[in-house]
């Protein structure tokens, strides 16, 4: 829809409505019939679009969005303005960790070559039979942990004993024994070892 502007008549002073294309053509006066042009009335501002108009739509979208443009702008500069001061408030600046270096430095008692450090005599410690180890201590179960985790995952995952039954453990085993090439009591081992852990 075409724009509208409004100007006045040369003879009578009467106001025209026109549209914005035609700037400039004679027409015939609506008030007094005379031939007046159309002009734009720039002494007393009166000029103004009316109704719609593509061009001033266009003029007045751009506008829109180049404010949108900036408010979103300013937005995304305040945010990793913030960030920034975040970032650097929890990060220790090369000055602050000198300056603890140096306040460590001070604070420490000065060091004397001839004191004697006592230490607590040492403890007996008892090996304990862990519940997960079913009674098994842990030399009788070495053995099979090893190959478990060696022997029984170079072609395969490592799977957990407490998955499988101790029927499908019994046959799993037997049957892998010639492909982990297990040896002499190797698969014994490695049978106590997962009813070991199972429980």
């Amino acid at each position: 829809m075409p724009g509208f502007l409004k100007c006045t008549c040369e003879h009578c002073g009467g106001r025209i409505e026109y549209p914005a294309e035609a700037v400039g053509a004679n027409v015939a006066c609506p008030h007094c019939q005379r031939e007046t042009p159309l002009k734009l009335d720039s002494d007393d501002g009166a000029d103004v679009v009316v109704v719609g108009g593509g061009k001033a739509k266009v003029v007045v979208g751009t506008v829109i969005a180049s404010v949108v443009a900036v408010a979103v702008l300013a937005g995304a500069l305040v945010w990793a303005k913030r960030k920034t001061a975040q970032h650097d408030a929890l990060a220790p600046t090369p000055a602050s960790q000198k300056s603890a270096k140096a306040d460590k430095s001070v604070a420490a008692p000065p060091a004397n070559p001839s004191a004697r450090v006592e230490l607590d005599p040492p403890k007996a410690v008892v090996p304990v039979v862990a519940k997960f180890q079913n009674g098994l201590t842990g030399p009788q179960i070495k053995n099979g942990r090893t190959l478990f985790g060696g022997a029984c995952t170079e072609c395969h995952r490592q799977y957990d004993p407490a998955t499988y039954g101790a029927t499908e453990w019994e046959r799993t085993i037997g049957s892998m024994r010639g492909k982990a090439k297990l040896r002499g009591r190797e698969s014994e081992d490695l049978d106590t070892f997962v009813r070991a852990v199972r429980n």
